[in-house]
């Protein structure tokens, strides 16, 4: 006798949260710019399922000249920030043959792939508006008197960007730095004498994805960020500024009520927090 049953029992493992939340942020680490420029110190917390994460920051220690007495110890680590997890956005898709996924490596991939394009310019934005917690002297123009940015003068901006996280104490003999920029940015960029001059890709190229390197900077270009109609905003950081998480919160798959394929749907969960507005520099600009 045949069994009819084999249809509604079959095996979802290949579907596993775990094993997609592996696969996903894979690939949203080789592809989503603004990952490629913030720290994810507290991911194995996230992972744990918790949707908020308690972070104690250290304060600055005290220093002084000794003169057979310290005068001071400073304060203890007692500020606590948290890192909520509290943004969210879904995938859903139809898969063919169920069975066939399970065992094609090449169709997960694809599967993968697509879950990711769902995810990935909702990550990009968000992140990049955590430049709105850059330090005050850290930025430079306003909304209403924005930089003026031209070939010419687009290479000299770049470097008063690295000059402020330099003064800052963000950048320094081990820090690497990065900028992210709307590509009409990069285009002015690239008609820059000084940037054609100076950035040879096979010195400077450091970091996958980046299009050159200014004044220690890796420049990287997302086309989901940095452009308000005709105000543009450049953010240049470190990895030591922005502390991000994720979780793969829920994946289900369905069987479809008209067809004889899958239904997969998966909710993706995030958030990220600027632990050192130090490590971040702005730059609010019009394109003359």
């Amino acid at each position: 006798m045949t069994d009819t049953t084999t249809e509604q029992t079959q095996d979802y493992s290949a579907f596993k949260a775990e094993i997609w939340s592996k696969k996903l942020n894979a690939g949203l680490d080789k592809t989503c710019v603004m990952l490629q420029c913030v720290n994810r110190d507290y991911q194995a917390d996230a992972d744990k399922g918790g949707a908020q994460i308690n972070i104690i920051t250290p304060q600055e220690v005290a220093v002084g000249s000794y003169t057979g007495s310290i005068e001071s110890y400073g304060v203890a680590p007692n500020t606590k920030l948290s890192l909520k997890l509290n943004q969210s956005v879904y995938f859903g898709f139809n898969v063919p043959d169920i069975d066939q996924a399970q065992t094609n490596v090449g169709i997960m991939d694809a599967i993968v792939t697509k879950a990711k394009s769902a995810v990935e310019s909702a990550i990009d934005r968000y992140l990049f508006n955590e430049y709105k917690n850059a330090a005050a002297t850290n930025v430079a123009g306003e909304e209403t008197k924005l930089v003026t940015l031209d070939r010419t003068t687009v290479y000299e901006k770049f470097v008063s960007l690295a000059k402020m996280l330099k003064n800052s104490g963000a950048i320094g003999p081990q820090t690497k730095g990065w900028v992210v920029i709307h590509p009409d940015v990069e285009e002015l960029l690239l008609l820059s004498n000084e940037f054609t001059n100076t950035a040879n890709v096979g010195d400077t190229t450091v970091t996958d994805g980046s299009i050159g390197k200014i004044a220690g900077l890796d420049v990287f270009v997302s086309n989901n960020v940095g452009k308000n109609a005709d105000s543009y905003t450049i953010l240049a950081g470190t990895k030591d500024a922005i502390t991000y998480a994720s979780q793969i919160k829920k994946i289900e798959t369905l069987r479809a009520q008209n067809s004889f394929d899958s239904l997969v749907r998966g909710l993706y969960t995030f958030g990220a927090l600027t632990l050192n507005p130090s490590a971040l520099a702005v730059i609010k600009a019009s394109i003359a």
